[in-house]
């Protein structure tokens, strides 16, 4: 019943491949290819996809850096660059004072990033995001869950070709066929026109021939409006006469009248519908399981794509946050899905994650068949190394209701 989409944090030795996309090189050299960041962010707008990707790849960086020992990574405006292949690019021009700082650049990095995004909302859970977290870890991982809600797994390869797209139009070199589809406001500076061309000569011809060119313009657009003011007469002129003479021999009191004075019955207006019976509103998810035990510290479910309707298959992304000195080896979760008018539960299939040592989290995404109902809730219940579940996520919403008849009484 479910299909499992695997993949881990790319941190120590996790692999790269389970992230949005290839996951750029932190440089040690101040020659990086592509535009300055601040200088893509001055002429172009992105979209809310484009803008996770790219603040996805700051947190990827930095944690990756941070992870494998590297020193504090000093930000600065032409360290940042995007390049020609889409990806976020960081050099190494210097080392900062310590990891708080560098977290402090980021957070600005971030925020310059979601204020050119075309999303308020997406800025608001960026901002909450960082709020939320008091270390490097965290805002990565909490930034990270915030940018997996703006793009579909399967369109960051379509998304970092416009990203590239809009890196070759600021360097000069567009590629149109790129930014065909999700377009995104481009704004590139004019450069003004040198004064040797502005005093050029005028074009070539007789001053007689071109004056007697506009008369002769006139003549046929004032011809043309003539033959249009004609041929609406012609239509419009005989149902005038007839309803001319009919109101004429009306107020005269003619011996035939040219309007039935009968007036047509009136038929009776449709019955109204019997009213329905409201429905009851749906009660709350009982899961019965804590929110952490263990070695594991917390387990949050998200949509993948978006939401999800009942009676079809959804796709929920579960991230699972470790104890780095437990050293588990594997965590395994499942889907369950509660209808919250009948109370039935259907736990889905095992999903078995991998986990490196000393991994501070670790994700999967699952897909399940959610059965057809009024009011439903999808949680990510872990079974090993010990029994913890997430907060529910709801189909189609916390607040919707059951038909008439319903229990409402919850899972």
């Amino acid at each position: 019943m479910v299909e499992a989409v695997l993949g881990l944090h790319a941190r120590n030795d996790e692999p790269d491949a389970a992230r949005t996309g290839p996951i750029a090189r932190v440089e040690d050299d101040s020659g990086g290819g592509g535009p300055a960041l601040g200088r893509l962010l001055a002429v172009a707008t992105l979209t809310p996809a484009q803008a996770a990707l790219l603040a996805t790849d700051v947190v990827d960086q930095l944690e990756l850096a941070h992870s494998r020992g590297i020193h504090p990574i000093r930000l600065r405006g032409h360290a940042v660059r995007v390049s020609e292949s889409g990806e976020l690019t960081i050099e190494c021009t210097g080392t900062a004072g310590s990891w708080d700082e560098v977290r402090d650049a980021a957070t600005e990095l971030l925020r310059q990033i979601t204020r050119n995004c075309r999303n308020a909302d997406f800025a608001d859970r960026v901002d909450e995001a960082i709020a939320g977290s008091s270390d490097l870890v965290g805002l990565a991982r909490r930034v990270r869950h915030a940018a997996a809600k703006e793009f579909d797994p399967a369109q960051v390869e379509r998304k970092r070709r416009q990203i590239a797209a809009l890196v070759a139009t600021v360097e000069g070199h567009a590629r149109l066929e790129d930014t065909v589809a999700d377009r995104t406001d481009i704004s590139i500076p004019v450069s003004p026109v040198p004064p040797t061309e502005r005093h050029s000569a005028p074009p070539m011809g007789k001053t007689w021939h071109r004056k007697r060119r506009r008369p002769f313009r006139r003549r046929g657009l004032l011809a043309l409006l003539a033959a249009l003011v004609l041929v609406g007469l012609g239509w419009v002129a005989p149902t005038a006469w007839v309803e001319l003479k009919e109101g004429w021999q009306t107020l005269l009191g003619s011996g035939e009248p040219a309007m039935d004075d009968r007036i047509s019955p009136v038929s009776l207006p449709p019955e109204a519908p019997p009213p329905t019976e409201p429905g009851v509103a749906a009660g709350p998810v009982d899961i019965a399981l804590p929110g952490s035990a263990g070695p594991i510290k917390e387990v949050t479910a998200t949509f993948a794509n978006g939401g999800c309707e009942p009676g079809g298959t959804c796709a929920v992304r579960a991230d699972v946050g470790l104890d780095p000195a437990a050293n588990i080896g594997a965590v395994t979760w499942n889907l369950t899905v509660y209808d919250r008018c009948t109370g039935e539960t259907r736990p889905g299939a095992d999903i078995t994650v991998p986990v490196s040592p000393g991994a501070p989290e670790a994700y999967g995404i699952g897909i399940v068949d959610l059965p057809p109902g009024s009011a439903l809730a999808v949680a990510a219940v872990t079974t090993v190394p010990v029994a913890v579940a997430s907060q529910p996520v709801y189909v189609p919403a916390e607040t919707a209701t059951c038909p008439p008849g319903g229990s409402g009484a919850g899972g």
